[in-house]
């Protein structure tokens, strides 16, 4: 769950859940116990109202008066005299009579509506006696299913509300931020980018401007950069190779110091290729010519030709390789990548140790056991002129354009590249999957 939409969809789908749950539920529990309330208060008034009828006059005749008020109506009464005996029921009520009742004091004597077949309350009469009233519970479960079912259409209508609520919110706020990551994406790769929300005029337009105000500066940037680069590659061609030439008639002599100026030169004009083929990649003025090739033979091939130098610096180099595959690359250009990556790998591999590289139809390995790189710099191992560590000679530590370039010319076929710790060295992966077949 790492995505902020579906975060901030749950947390809102569960919060607002949550709230009208308990809501419904405290909701609904008083209106219950307000309705079961009603009914007692109204049952014990009507028998308030027969008791002070038959406390005027407790005969025969007022009795079956009281009774017969009762035979056609929800409730029922039963009379109870003096002596503590049943003087008058309607429709046989005295027989629902529960033990204890004529004894219990007045008020609500029943109101246990979910369990008991009957509410029911007792209003005492002067000079003895009392007068009981009884109410089916089945009215009062009827009533409550019937608010049981408008509180399920309550729930259904909410239910309904959050989902459109939901598709607002994502539409108003999370569908604007994943606008600006797509276009954050993209300003990543380089590109000049105008996010859609710039007209909106709240927090999220605002971030939006900025977006694109930053991917232009950028882009000037990286315009300035690259101009600035092949003019300064081309402009230091020329005197180096002079340079270059001139020390090599110094060395000829048997000069020192004319030794020392052309290894330096030699450095220095290889950098200078370096950044000039560096600044051709980024402006995308190199041309990649794709043919079929059988990967698994080319990069043996590149192996074999370099095994001499491995063999000098007393390092194994090993080759595991699948079964024969085809891919759609430029020989030229893979191979300055392959041959960048084993370089690096020698430089930074003690002797004795071990350089691997496996061969599959998805992906090239290659595995040192050099010390590795610190977890937070593997981001930034292909940057141009990064160099993990700073304070490396300049004899094993190079210019750091090497990495950048083999990055470049994979990408350039539709392939990625990246770096892996393995506790006992380091893995460049280079994978196939994105390069013609």
């Amino acid at each position: 769950m790492s995505k902020l939409s579906l975060k901030i969809s749950l947390y809102y789908l569960f919060g607002i859940t949550i709230i009208l749950v308990v809501c419904l539920f405290i909701m609904h529990n008083l209106l219950v116990d307000q309705q079961v309330n009603n009914k007692l208060e109204n049952l014990h008034q009507r028998g308030d109202s027969h008791r002070d009828v038959l406390s005027e006059s407790m005969d025969q005749q007022t009795i079956d008066h009281v009774v017969m008020m009762e035979e056609k109506a929800m409730t029922d009464v039963v009379i109870i005299n003096k002596n503590g005996q049943v003087a008058g029921a309607s429709n046989q009520a005295d027989e629902h009579l529960s033990e204890g009742w004529e004894i219990t004091e007045e008020g609500v004597a029943e109101d246990d509506w979910r369990n008991e077949p009957f509410l029911a309350s007792i209003s005492l009469i002067d000079g003895g006696g009392s007068v009981i009233m009884l109410e089916p519970t089945a009215q009062v479960q009827s009533l409550i299913s019937k608010l049981n079912r408008h509180f399920l259409i309550a729930a259904l209508l909410l239910g309904c509300f959050l989902v459109l609520s939901l598709y607002f919110l994502s539409h108003l706020i999370i569908k604007p931020l994943l606008s600006i990551r797509l276009a954050a994406g993209k300003l990543s790769e380089g590109l000049v980018i105008t996010v859609p929300e710039t007209k909106r005029s709240d927090e999220i337009g605002e971030l939006a401007r900025a977006i694109t105000k930053i991917s232009g500066d950028l882009h000037q940037i990286q315009r300035t950069r690259k101009a600035f680069l092949t003019s300064i590659a081309h402009e230091l061609r020329t005197p180096i190779t002079y340079i270059k030439g001139y020390a090599g008639l110094f060395k000829k002599e048997d000069s020192a110091y004319g030794e020392i100026i052309y290894d330096e030169s030699q450095r220095l004009h290889k950098l200078i290729e370096d950044l000039f083929e560096l600044a051709r990649l980024e402006e995308h003025s190199f041309t990649i010519e794709p043919e079929r090739t059988e990967m698994t033979s080319f990069i043996m091939g590149i192996t074999e030709r370099l095994q001499l130098v491995f063999n000098e610096k007393q390092i194994h180099l090993l080759i595991h390789a699948s079964i024969p595959f085809y891919k759609q690359i430029d020989q030229r250009r893979f191979e300055q990548v392959i041959t960048n990556l084993m370089d690096n790998s020698l430089k930074y591999t003690p002797s004795g140790k071990k350089v691997q590289i496996a061969v599959t139809k998805e992906q090239i390995v290659l595995t040192d056991e050099g010390p590795g790189v610190k977890e937070d710099a593997l981001p930034f191992l292909f940057d141009r002129f990064y160099r993990v560590d700073t304070s490396r000679n300049r004899k094993t530590g190079g210019t750091g354009i090497g990495l950048a370039i083999a990055k470049e010319i994979t990408e350039a076929h539709g392939g990625k590249i990246w770096a892996e710790n393995t506790g006992s060295g380091l893995s460049i992966v280079i994978d196939l999957k994105g390069v013609s077949s």
